[in-house]
């Protein structure tokens, strides 16, 4: 008895997964046309790209994001505003620090173009004193350590009356840079000597000079 009924069980099942199957036919044969006349029957509208569908209320505008500014400032503007920044400030060295900080706090990388074009107006309005606060500041950060920035800092330094400080930073470029250092600068520190009638060291400062350089501190002499 228990043979008959399992085998009555599997007859059954076997029953139930047929009509399972031509039932599952059946849809797939007779709902497809109706689900094509469906979708044919609707219009999709096509929305802008400016809006999004939302399931409670509709369509409702996007703003644009607020962190996303679409005016974009270029370095010429940058620098000017750096020097009416730096034009207003004190002599104070902390503030002026603060300020510059703050200045380029909300940017990614530290903007070197910005701040040469700024130097550039700063020492065509002969603002010597400005010159070496920036370049110091600059320097600080250990950014723009190049012969050129190095050369404004001397020409400012000297500019400024500041021949101490600017023999601080010759002596130490020279003992940096002894085969390397560019002739600029010995010339630029031999003019220094003679508007000063420091007649002596500009002497000394022609030895070091290379062979071919000797002839012009022979014309100055």
């Amino acid at each position: 008895m228990a043979t008959n009924a399992t085998t009555i069980n599997q007859n059954f099942f076997l029953f139930f997964l047929l009509v399972l199957h031509y039932i599952r036919m059946l849809c797939c044969r007779y709902a497809l046309p109706l689900v094509t006349k469906r979708l044919g029957s609707v219009k999709i509208n096509q929305r802008p790209r400016n809006t999004v569908v939302c399931a409670a209320k509709g369509p409702r505008p996007r703003y644009p994001r607020e962190w996303k500014s679409r005016n974009r400032i270029g370095t010429v503007s940058k620098s000017a505003k750096l020097v009416t920044c730096v034009k207003q400030l004190s002599n104070v060295k902390e503030e002026v620090y603060g300020a510059l900080d703050s200045f380029i706090a909300w940017e990614l990388e530290f903007p070197l173009i910005t701040v040469k074009k700024a130097l550039k107006i700063l020492q065509n309005e002969q603002e010597w004193k400005r010159i070496i606060q920036v370049i110091k500041w600059m320097l600080s950060k250990g950014q723009g350590r190049t012969m050129g920035t190095y050369f404004t800092l001397l020409n400012a330094l000297a500019e400024d009356g500041r021949l101490e400080e600017a023999e601080e930073l010759w002596v130490k470029l020279f003992s940096d840079n002894l085969e390397s250092t560019p002739r600029i600068f010995f010339d630029k520190m031999i003019s220094i000597y003679y508007h000063k009638d420091m007649h002596e060291k500009m002497f000394e400062l022609c030895f070091f000079l290379p062979s071919y350089s000797r002839l012009l501190c022979s014309t100055i002499i």
